[in-house]
């Protein structure tokens, strides 16, 4: 059955038909052949030596590479310009003699980056919004559901987590009038980070117990303020938690301690992007090892300490991404590495009840913003928050309505939006953007 299809049955079906169907839905992820090659590949990969990993590491550089060449548009000429031939090259770093790929070249060049074979599986849209405002689509294979998922439960692994366990889940998706949603293929509740508040919060505290979920995961940000609104209210949840997955946000230090403290479990984390590029497995607290089967990663000095990240990924054919350069930096610490991503656990909006909504939360995967060229929030009571919008010349005005129905499926009831297109984005006195602008609010 055609994946799509399959996603939107799963998606549509009512809640206790989920909870029947569940374990076919898992077993399409946990019996896929791309999941199960890649989960016998990085356990495998444990009684590996260095120079193995590495050769095979370069083996799949030099496979997708000569994919580029053959079947992307947009390569077989960049290539040709730069008098570059994947079949000849001896090592990986033999690449940098091609230009970086940046979002504005993938905007400039879309159609000429998608693969002129089908891959097989088919493709799905990502659209990323990024730290700047400045959204970018990208296509992505259909399998890498399944790869990415096997690398996530991989690492997981490290914290006890099994393929059997449940999880509790606050992210950013639709919900409706809902507070949580069940997620089969996860084996998965998803609580709405939108509406948590003291209002909220006893009806909360009870669904979860009635689940008896084996760890948390989810935004930093919505994990923190849940932990604490149950110490400030004396509640906490009676059966025991394992762990702790952290997702999507930079990790704030003081937020992960009192995490860790008041529910006395470890927590984890990992580092990647919707680009499919580059995923780093959090080895140390806050420090992170890039992994060579996801893709090749190169550190780009930067004029001060910092190192640029540069990805070329494995998993994607549909728009395979060669050299391409996040917004994201680095600085070495021995052998792994700190990241600073863009995505503040402490910078959002709050609700008109105080719940508090992260960058990572209004992160908008959705077709709808695809004539948006950059936007900005700003707030100046709780409740309530402006979106400007810079759109381009394919944008028409009924798209406003498409995008307050598309945020109102996630803020319904705590947020009221009033969309406005502007010419300019508000920037501090220096010059620098600020996804979120707060002015006075009452937290």
């Amino acid at each position: 059955m055609n994946k799509q299809i399959l996603k939107n049955i799963r998606d549509n079906l009512p809640e206790p038909l989920k909870l029947i169907s569940a374990p076919l839905f898992r077993n399409k992820l946990l019996k896929n052949i791309q999941y199960l090659r890649y989960e016998e590949m990085l356990e495998e990969r444990e009684n590996l030596s260095l120079d193995e990993i590495q050769a095979h590491q370069f083996k799949e550089l030099k496979a997708i590479l000569v994919h580029a060449c053959q079947n992307v548009p947009f390569y077989k000429k960049l290539f040709n310009d730069s008098n570059f031939n994947p079949y000849e090259i001896k090592y990986c770093d033999d690449i940098d003699v091609l230009p970086f790929l940046t979002k504005n070249i993938i905007r400039q060049n879309f159609d000429k980056l998608i693969s002129e074979i089908k891959i097989p599986g088919g493709y799905y849209i990502a659209t990323t919004g990024g730290s700047t405002g400045e959204p970018l689509k990208v296509l992505l294979d259909y399998d890498c559901v399944f790869t990415e998922n096997a690398f996530v439960n991989y690492f997981r692994k490290k914290l006890g987590y099994q393929k059997r366990n449940r999880l509790v889940t606050f992210r950013g998706v639709e919900f409706g009038e809902r507070l949580w949603k069940f997620n089969p293929m996860q084996n998965e509740y998803i609580f709405s980070p939108f509406k948590i508040s003291k209002k909220t919060l006893q009806i909360y505290l009870s669904k979860i117990e009635r689940i008896k979920p084996d760890f948390l995961n989810g935004y930093l940000s919505a994990l923190h303020y849940f932990a604490k609104l149950l110490s400030n209210n004396n509640l906490k949840i009676m059966n025991p938690i394992k762990g702790i997955f952290l997702i999507s946000e930079n990790i704030n230090k003081t937020q992960r301690a009192f995490l860790e403290d008041f529910f006395q479990i470890k927590t984890s984390t990992f580092y990647g992007h919707s680009e499919r590029c580059i995923i780093a497995e959090e080895i140390q607290p806050n420090e992170y090892k890039f992994d060579p089967y996801y893709g090749y990663t190169e550190l780009i000095q930067n004029k001060d300490s910092s190192l640029a990240i540069v990805g070329t990924g494995f998993l994607n054919k549909t728009m395979p991404l060669i050299r391409y350069k996040t917004d994201d930096i680095c600085r070495r610490v021995g052998d792994l590495f700190t990241i600073d991503g863009r995505r503040k656990s402490t910078e959002g909006l709050y609700g008109v009840n105080g719940e508090f909504f992260s960058h990572a939360a209004f992160n908008f995967h959705s077709e709808i913003f695809k004539n948006v060229t950059s936007y900005q929030f700003v707030q100046r009571q709780k409740g309530k928050a402006d979106l400007l919008i810079i759109v381009n010349n394919d944008f028409k005005t009924h798209e406003i309505d498409l995008m307050k129905k598309e945020i109102d499926k996630k803020t319904k009831g705590v947020m009221e939006f009033d969309i406005r297109i502007v010419e300019n984005l508000i920037l501090s006195q220096r010059g620098k953007f600020k996804m979120f602008v707060s002015n006075h609010i009452d937290k």
